[in-house]
């Protein structure tokens, strides 16, 4: 049993050594580095430029809607004014204060008479008497055109009496000197069928 088992164990060894050999020719010849080729560098590709992003166009305005043209209204003509433009009435200018050498004495009065005898009656009176040969004249406007060319005098006690005649409306009577000038103020008289005669004196300042 020992040789057997000793023989069975050569056998054994035997078979190792000679497949051992083999294997590590195996061993070496697959333990030699192979070549591998190295690649080509390859180019790296540039990267290319991203375009900058464009600008969104701003959107356009929608344009309105064309209006209707509206046609310019006809000017209506105006009415000729036919009528003739007012006349303008100067502005009357007062009458600057006078200053007489004679002046009413008293107020005026009037009474009824003969339509066809109206007159105006009074008394001049001076240095409180009677002034002798004072003219009085009379008017149908104050300071127009006299009734008479030859104006009334004062007696020697200073009375006057105006004629008028058959008179109806306004009339005036003032006292003027030898030449014709104003020497009192106006007095107006309106004669009608209650006034025929009428009445006022002057008296020296």
């Amino acid at each position: 049993m020992f040789l057997l088992a000793c023989r069975t164990l050569n056998i054994f060894a035997g078979d190792t050594a000679t497949d051992t050999t083999p294997t590590r020719a195996r061993t070496r010849a697959s333990q030699r580095p192979t070549f591998t080729p190295i690649p080509p560098p390859t180019e790296t590709p540039l990267p290319t430029e991203t375009p900058e992003p464009t600008e969104t166009p701003e959107p356009t305005e929608t344009p309105e809607p064309p209006t209707a043209t509206r046609r310019p209204a006809t000017p209506r003509p105006r009415p000729t004014n036919t009528l003739p433009p007012p006349t303008v009435q100067p502005t009357p200018l007062p009458t600057p204060t006078q200053i007489f050498e004679w002046i009413l004495d008293g107020s005026q009065s009037c009474t009824t008479g003969a339509e066809d005898k109206t007159k105006v009656t009074g008394k001049i009176i001076a240095n409180n008497k009677g002034a002798i040969g004072q003219r009085v004249q009379g008017s149908s406007g104050p300071g127009g055109e006299p009734i008479s060319d030859n104006p009334t005098p004062s007696d020697k006690d200073g009375n006057y009496e105006v004629f008028f005649g058959k008179a109806n409306g306004d009339f005036w009577i003032w006292m003027i000197d030898p030449n014709g000038r104003q020497i009192s103020p106006f007095v107006k008289f309106r004669f009608d069928s209650n006034c025929r005669v009428g009445k006022q004196n002057f008296k020296k300042r």
